[in-house]
C-alpha cells in the first residue's frame, strides 16, 4: 500500500472531480461487507482495525444489521474510509471551505457534533465543525456511496462503522422500525424491554438478566422495535457500545475490567469512571462483553414484558408494581426516538425517504403495541443483589406464562 500522505493529491483531485473514488483503492486495501436493512455495502478502509470494528459492531447478525463474508456478491454501494494524519485532514477541510460553491447546509452528526455540507465539483462534502466533540472528518457523497477521510487516531477505528450504522438506522425507520431509548435482554427465551431515562439502571439491569441462567443480552441504550401485524412487537439492538462505570461493573461481578483490552481505550485512571455516577464510562461492544464474560448474545426477541426501572442509591429496596397501559404509554412516548432522536439529532446523511408524518405514525403504532404488553415499574437499590432483582423478574415472567 502506498504511504498515506501520498493519498492527499488523489483526494484533492477527487474533490475537484478530476478522478473517480476508485483512485483511492490503492490505499483502501482492507474490506468487509455489510447488509443494512436490505442494502449491501462494501466497506473499504486503509486500516484493518476499521474493518474489524465494523464486523464486531454488527455482531450478532440480525434482521437489520449483518456483517457478510467478504466474497458476497452484488454490493449496491461502497464506503471508502482513509485514516490520515490530523494535519492532512485539517488541510483538506480548509480546502473545501475555501473552494466550496453556494451556501452551506448545517447539520448535527450527533448532539455534540455540529457539521455542514458544502458543494464541491465532486458533489456534496460534509465537514465537522471546529467545535465538534470529535476529530475532524471530511465526508464526500458519491452516486454510489461515500468517501470518509478521518484522523489516524482511535476514532478512525470507529468512524466507518458509525456512518454505516447511521445508514442502517435511517433505512430501518423508513421500513417502519421505531427506535426507543431502551435496553433489552432475554430470560428463558422471553424478551424484557427496559425503558427509562439515562441513569435509571437500564444497562445494568439488562446485563444482570443476561448473566442469569437462561439469559442473553440484546441491546444497550437504543433498541429498534417493529410491530408485525397480528404478532407481538419484536426488538433488535441498534449496534453500539455498552457504557458502564466501575461501580456497576463491580456490582455485576466484573471488577477485573480494568485489565480488559478493548477496541476503545478505557478512561484514564484519574477520571471518575469507577464511581456509580461517573461521567466517564467504559465503552465495550456486546461482542467484547460476550468474549470477556461468556454472556450469551441474542439477535432479536419478542417483547414479552416492559420494565420501567429506577435505581435508588445506597438502598436495598426492591419494589415491583404493575403499570397500567395509559401511564405505560406515556412513559414509552417520552423515550421514543423516531422521528425525534435527542442524540442522533439529524438524518445527517439524508438517507430517509419517508415524511415526518409517516415516521410519527410508525412511532404511534409501536407505542400502542408496546403499551398493550405486560408492564411494571421496578425500583431497586444499588445494594440490592442483582440475583434478587433477576429472580423477581423471572417470577413475573413465569406468572405471565402461566396465565397466558
Amino acid at each position: 500500500m502506498p504511504a498515506t500522505d501520498q493519498a492527499v493529491p488523489a483526494l484533492e483531485a477527487l474533490l475537484d472531480s478530476k478522478v473517480q473514488a476508485t483512485a483511492l483503492d490503492p490505499w483502501c486495501v482492507e474490506k468487509t461487507t455489510v447488509r443494512l436493512s436490505g442494502l449491501t455495502i462494501d466497506a473499504l478502509a486503509s486500516t484493518s482495525a476499521a474493518t474489524a470494528y465494523v464486523r464486531r459492531l454488527f455482531t450478532p447478525a440480525s434482521t437489520l444489521w449483518n456483517a457478510l463474508p467478504s466474497e458476497s456478491a452484488g454490493p449496491a454501494s461502497t464506503m471508502r474510509c482513509l485514516a490520515l494524519p490530523h494535519a492532512h485532514v485539517t488541510a483538506l477541510a480548509e480546502r473545501v471551505r475555501k473552494r466550496a460553491a453556494g451556501s452551506r447546509n448545517p447539520v448535527l452528526m450527533h448532539v455534540h457534533a455540529p457539521a455542514a455540507w458544502h458543494q464541491m465539483p465532486a458533489g456534496p462534502v460534509l465537514l465537522t465543525g471546529a467545535d465538534a466533540g470529535i476529530a475532524p472528518q471530511v465526508i464526500v457523497r458519491h452516486a454510489d456511496g461515500y468517501t470518509v477521510i478521518t484522523c489516524d487516531d482511535t476514532d478512525a477505528t470507529m468512524n466507518a462503522a458509525r456512518h454505516l450504522r447511521e445508514i442502517g438506522y435511517r433505512r430501518a425507520e423508513d421500513d417502519g422500525w421505531v427506535c426507543l431509548h431502551a435496553s433489552a435482554a432475554t430470560l428463558d427465551g422471553r424478551g424484557v424491554l427496559i425503558v427509562g431515562d439515562s441513569g435509571a439502571g437500564k444497562s445494568s439491569l439488562a446485563l444482570a438478566l443476561a448473566a442469569a441462567q437462561g439469559g442473553a443480552f440484546l441491546s444497550n441504550d437504543r433498541t429498534m422495535i417493529t410491530t408485525p401485524s397480528g404478532a407481538a412487537p419484536r426488538a433488535v439492538a441498534m449496534p453500539g457500545p455498552i457504557r458502564l462505570n466501575g461501580g456497576t461493573l463491580q456490582a455485576l461481578g466484573f471488577g477485573n475490567a480494568r485489565q480488559w483490552d478493548l477496541a476503545r481505550p478505557k478512561p484514564a485512571t484519574d477520571t471518575d469512571w469507577q464511581t456509580f455516577h461517573g461521567a466517564n464510562k467504559l465503552h465495550i461492544l456486546p461482542a467484547e462483553w460476550h468474549e470477556r464474560t461468556s454472556t450469551p448474545l441474542a439477535p432479536t426477541t419478542t417483547v414479552d414484558l416492559v420494565v420501567f426501572p429506577r435505581i435508588v442509591q445506597d438502598s436495598e429496596e426492591l419494589h415491583l408494581q404493575p403499570a397500567r397501559p395509559g401511564p405505560a404509554r406515556e412513559l414509552l412516548a417520552a423515550q421514543c426516538m423516531s422521528p425525534g432522536d435527542d442524540v442522533y439529532v439529524h438524518d445527517w446523511l439524508d438517507i430517509r425517504t419517508g415524511s415526518a408524518a409517516d415516521l410519527a405514525g410508525n412511532g404511534a403504532r409501536a407505542l400502542d403495541a408496546l403499551a398493550s404488553r405486560p408492564a411494571l415499574s421496578l425500583n431497586f437499590g444499588t445494594r440490592t443483589p442483582y440475583t434478587t432483582v433477576t429472580s423477581a423478574l423471572r417470577a413475573t415472567l413465569d406468572d405471565l406464562a402461566t396465565r397466558a
